[in-house]
């Protein structure tokens, strides 16, 4: 009864009766259903989680209207006794993934727990590597698939964000509007992405490694033009580079905190006018500015924008080994990169599946989009109880 009434609930006692009613009956401020500003979406539905733990349930109930959907709720955290949700279908989850949840979860022994990013960080499998190991999304719609994958999700009350786990790097870039399209623009889309995330990481260390190590695999005359254009400036390439990247690094983290509109014209005027007065003072070269700026808009290509900070701690380390080592240090650092992902797991789940361990029935989706009259059966990278999706989807699912 404390619990219920600490949680808001009306206590209704009868004198002579030793048991009270406890009654919902909210009374906080309930914020009205919105598209989450961090992924917008250009077709698809744009309601986003809030801030309401029943509220968002019922978004998922919405979509997912079986009776397998399971929803296992507990109280995380002493002093703040955050109520969590961990949903997933009961026919097609793995059993021991869902376990391991619970187990994880269950060990969280803290005091208070504010937002669903306290969970990330205690549940994940490792918490020293730069890589999100599960996936934080504010769409129903994107958790409502990763159910039906028969992935788990886990909601936190006040909290606008879900975690779905487990979760590959194949994920990171995938977005549900995908499958909003047709095959060959869904295709598309993913290509151009997984195009933009390789230069949000390799173009800076590229361009270091061409224009300063190994400027002889550069045709003559743009080697000429890149030198052409660096005479006058007074730093070294590198630090050059990384005045340019660090300069962007601040405009787009006030960006974040100003008001969009005041953010755009800000974005817009303060770009233009100190690289113009950049290049003209011969501050920062031309080729240089050409190169940080797509590399910016490269790394908004993805729809991730967890993984997206991952991505701008590697393009430093891609900075520095081709600095130093031009192109070959270009290779040992993406070999340094990949050797790291190939040792990560999330719940169990190789984290370059499904590369590695190759997984062919789960290749055909990535990073091509697998047509929806072919998606018959589920990946086996979740190694889910039910893998059937088209036909009999309740019927016996044959290995």
């Amino acid at each position: 009864m404390i619990d219920a009434l600490l949680e808001g609930q009306v206590l209704l006692f009868a004198d002579g009766c030793h048991t009270g009613l406890a009654f919902v009956m909210p009374g906080w401020s309930l914020r009205p259903l919105s598209e989450p500003p961090s992924e917008k979406a250009i077709r698809g539905p744009r309601e986003g989680f809030t801030e309401t733990l029943r509220e968002n349930i019922a978004m998922v109930r919405r979509w997912v209207r079986d009776p397998e959907l399971r929803v296992t709720k507990m109280q995380i955290g002493t002093r703040t006794h955050t109520d969590v949700a961990i949903m997933y279908l009961g026919d097609v989850a793995n059993p021991d993934i869902v376990a391991e949840v619970r187990k994880r979860l269950a060990a969280i022994k803290i005091d208070a727990i504010l937002e669903a990013g306290y969970l990330e960080q205690l549940i994940t499998d490792s918490r020293t590597t730069l890589f999100p190991l599960t996936q934080a999304t504010e769409r129903s719609d994107k958790v409502t698939s990763a159910i039906l994958e028969g992935r788990v999700a886990i909601i936190v009350d006040k909290s606008a964000s879900a975690i779905i786990v487990p979760t590959t790097v194949n994920e990171l870039y995938q977005s549900p509007e995908d499958y909003y399209y047709d095959f060959w623009l869904g295709t598309l889309l993913r290509v151009i992405r997984l195009i933009g995330n390789n230069l949000a990481i390799a173009l800076p260390g590229l361009y270091i490694a061409l224009a300063a190590v190994n400027s002889e695999l550069l045709p003559t005359q743009l080697a000429l033009n890149i030198a052409a254009s660096r005479l006058g400036v007074p730093f070294p390439i590198l630090l050059e580079v990384l005045l340019v990247e660090l300069t962007i690094e601040i405009f787009r983290e006030a960006g974040l905190r100003l008001p969009s509109t005041v953010a755009q014209t800000l974005g817009v005027v303060a770009g233009v006018v100190l690289g113009f007065a950049a290049v003209q003072i011969s501050i920062v070269s031309n080729a240089t500015l050409i190169v940080s700026v797509t590399t910016a808009v490269a790394s908004f290509s993805g729809p991730n924008f967890q993984v997206g900070i991952s991505w701008r701690w590697l393009k430093y380390f891609m900075i520095l080994g081709g600095a130093f080592m031009g192109l070959f240090g270009i290779v040992a650092v993406g070999c340094f990169i990949v050797a790291h992902m190939a040792t990560l797991q999330s719940f169990g789940v190789s984290y370059l599946a499904p590369w590695a361990p190759l997984q062919p029935d789960a290749l055909v989706d990535a990073p091509l989009r697998q047509p929806l009259w072919l998606k018959f059966r589920r990946h086996s990278t979740w190694r889910t109880k039910n893998r059937r999706r088209m036909g009999d989807t309740r019927g016996e699912d044959n290995p």
